[in-house]
């Protein structure tokens, strides 16, 4: 039986929580939650960017690094999913 594998999702949660210094609040982060009103700024955001490559072993293309890209969970998932095509 294979060993349980969290999702994208679930793993750029995470992430997100640990960048944040989310601690306290990430079982109500939400995946459409704007990360930016939760205090990310370009600093945490390019952290969170190398974490995120580190993690899955992607690197993400140039038109992916934009503040959009970074808004929530959401739409950082389909990111790494894109990446990992």
């Amino acid at each position: 039986m294979p060993a349980y594998q969290p999702s994208v999702a679930d793993t750029i949660r995470s992430l997100v929580t640990k960048q944040l210094n989310l601690n306290g609040y990430s079982q109500n982060l939400r995946p459409d939650d704007n990360l930016w009103r939760l205090g990310m700024t370009s600093l945490t955001c390019l952290g969170l960017m190398l974490s995120i490559e580190d993690t899955f072993e992607i690197e993400l293309p140039e038109e992916a690094l934009k503040e959009s890209t970074f808004r929530s969970i959401n739409t950082i998932s389909a990111a790494v999913e894109s990446s990992r095509k």
